[in-house]
């Protein structure tokens, strides 16, 4: 499993979670844990439904692989297929909506070769920003960005005009001082770009795996697709360098103050920074931790639960062993883990707790 999003509604939780299709013989890449149990945690349920998968890579109007969803306020849920099985791309990128209420598909869009590069690109994160949401907005005014891991870069799509286009800027290439890295002092060597993303709706926050820095580039320059007209590489001076962090993290998110979170690789670390300071060593808060629980944050969550309190939800998923082949099937090598943000406000840090364990 690679990410995580949670949906809560009439005191219900449903839990999503992906499995990207890094190799062949996976039977489905996105699903909810069910209320069964098995032998190693709950099972998994096939999301819409088992048939809806591309479980060969030939039927390219079924889901091929995903890496990240997003959810919105709008009860819709925003999912993001590569269409890459291993390192083949067998289908078009594609940008699927589904109705929560219903779990029918609400709209498709293919991404068009003007925006990507066949057999090299790889999109991996979507995050939505929803300008016109409920109870008085009809949620069509809905901006979706999404990470280019591999050809560094990043995609724009406008949900009311179904129109897309490309943004790319330095920032968002791997640095190769970093691209060598160190978790649970195993190494693995991977030159991913741009991956970490989340936003306050004012600007996007990002950065690549193979990287220490922090960037941000405001959103109304990503909104307006005249900026791109002649390039992807337009208005370069509105990106912003924030600073550094002691070492590479993937995923990122914000809650409702405009704390950005993240889990760092060497140390383990799970760091907070405001926005509204600088982003530096001194304006971090380090979140106490056991290090063993979080190996490899590969995707993570702010949710408001049932009483109103904001959430922090993280997947570990030991994926440095998977990348250096070490990996032992018989250890327990996936967790879901939830952090109350109010007692991170308060200065309490002692409820991190392992809600939900998994095994391979």
């Amino acid at each position: 499993m690679y990410s995580l999003t949670i949906k809560v509604k009439n005191k219900q939780r449903r839990i999503f979670v992906t499995i990207p299709r890094f190799q062949t013989g996976i039977p489905y890449t996105l699903a909810t844990l069910s209320d069964e149990m098995g032998p190693n945690g709950p099972w998994l349920k096939p999301y819409p439904s088992y048939r809806a998968h591309n479980v060969n890579g030939d039927d390219c109007d079924q889901i091929t692989s995903v890496f990240r969803v997003a959810i919105t306020e709008c009860n819709q849920m925003w999912v993001m297929d590569s269409g890459s099985v291993g390192v083949e791309t067998r289908c078009p990128p594609q940008l699927l909506l589904f109705d929560l209420n219903t779990d029918q598909l609400l709209h498709r869009y293919r991404l068009n070769t003007t925006v990507y590069t066949p057999s090299a690109s790889l999109f991996v994160t979507p995050i939505v920003v929803v300008k016109d949401p409920p109870p008085r907005g009809s949620c069509r005014r809905s901006m979706v960005y999404v990470a280019d891991v591999n050809f560094h870069g990043l995609v724009v799509y406008d949900f009311m005009s179904n129109s897309s286009w490309r943004a790319e800027h330095t920032f968002m290439y791997p640095d190769p001082d970093y691209g060598t890295h160190t978790v649970a002092r195993e190494s693995f060597t991977l030159m991913d770009g741009i991956i970490g993303m989340t936003t306050n709706k004012r600007h996007l926050f990002f950065h690549s795996m193979a990287s220490i820095s922090e960037y941000a580039v405001p959103l109304q320059v990503l909104d307006n697709s005249t900026h791109f007209v002649n390039g992807a590489s337009g208005a370069p001076e509105t990106y912003i360098d924030l600073g550094k962090r002691s070492s590479e993290c993937v995923a990122t998110a914000t809650d409702s103050r405009d704390n950005v979170y993240c889990v760092t690789f060497n140390p383990i670390e799970l760091i907070s920074w405001n926005v509204n300071t600088r982003y530096n060593n001194k304006s971090f808060k380090r979140i106490p931790i056991n290090q063993q629980l979080i190996e490899f944050v590969s995707g993570m969550k702010v949710v408001t639960n049932n009483q109103g309190k904001e959430e922090l939800w993280m997947i570990s998923n030991r994926f440095q062993r998977v990348a250096a082949g070490t990996q032992n099937t018989s250890e327990l090598n996936f967790r879901i883990l939830i952090y109350t943000l109010g007692n991170v406000r308060s200065g309490s840090n002692d409820d991190l707790t392992n809600r939900l364990v998994f095994t391979h």
